[in-house]
């Protein structure tokens, strides 16, 4: 048997939840590297590699795991930004 709330509790119904509920649907993707690149009509387009277990030799090797795709306007905007970001890693120095 449900309990009858009490007229202290705040009451919840059907109409006041959400009716639609925000979802990122973006997808993460990771990558080791990229394949190759090339510009047709003028987009640009990228082929990401990453290292997969490959079941046939049983071993690691490298596999198209998407493709990036921008506008040649746009890329040397984003090309700038990766290599301001790229500047801002620091890389270990080998111990002499």
């Amino acid at each position: 048997m449900a309990q009858q709330p009490t007229a202290n509790e705040p009451q919840v119904t059907a109409s006041s939840a959400p009716t639609m509920l925000r979802r990122d649907a973006t997808p993460t993707l990771f990558a080791d590297g990229l394949l190759g690149g090339s510009i047709e009509a003028g987009v640009v387009r990228l082929e990401l590699l990453a290292r997969q277990l490959d079941p046939e030799i049983k071993s690691l090797s490298p596999a198209v795991v998407g493709r990036l795709m921008m506008p040649t306007e746009h890329f040397r905007t984003f090309v700038a930004a990766l290599v301001d970001l790229s500047n801002k890693i620091t890389v270990a120095k080998p111990q002499s």
